[in-house]
């Protein structure tokens, strides 16, 4: 009987941190084939994100300033889970650092793998109401932030003005069945 699913037979250990962690993995594939390498990424913590919404249904945005892609992406707030937190914490704890914004009514959304065939990162996905806002936010991870009417959402996403994947897929998400 063939086995359901690829397996790993063997491990090279090329990069670990609290953070990530990169292998180089044998896989068997169902039907007998073996892959090597196969890379893996890893990461040790999940990760939470939020679509906050405020009484006229607007979504805010935050332009997170980027390393990685070299750019101000306009994105939702999220970050990874701790290993003291829940991802509801996560969630409250972030939106907290990014926006300034307490949170009410906060809804668990669905859980996302945003790369699935070379990643084991998993998004937790929630929407949320404001409670509160204030002015204070890590001026060094965000830019600037904006409340963005839901119709204006789907325009910027619509024109690329959006690329975070996590943000894309929790917006749409959100918008569909939590707004």
């Amino acid at each position: 009987m063939k086995q359901d699913l690829p397996r790993k037979l063997d491990r090279k250990i090329l990069y670990e941190s609290d953070w990530i962690c990169l292998y180089a993995d044998k896989v068997q594939m169902p039907d007998g084939q073996i892959i090597s390498p196969c890379h893996k990424l890893h990461y040790p913590h999940a990760s939470a994100c939020v679509v906050i919404v405020n009484d006229r249904d607007e979504i805010l945005m935050i332009q997170a300033r980027r390393y990685v892609t070299a750019r101000l992406e306009w994105e939702i707030p999220a970050g990874r889970v701790e290993e003291d937190e829940t991802p509801e914490e996560a969630a409250r704890r972030e939106c907290m650092e990014e926006t300034g914004c307490s949170l009410k009514d906060i809804t668990f959304l669905c859980c996302q793998n945003p790369s699935n065939g070379m990643s084991d990162l998993k998004v937790h996905v929630f929407g949320a109401r404001v409670e509160k806002e204030t002015d204070t936010f890590d001026e060094n991870e965000v830019r600037s932030k904006k409340w963005v009417p839901r119709e204006k959402v789907l325009e910027m996403l619509k024109a690329n003005e959006i690329q975070c994947g996590v943000s894309m897929l929790a917006l749409l998400y959100a918008i569909n069945f939590y707004i």
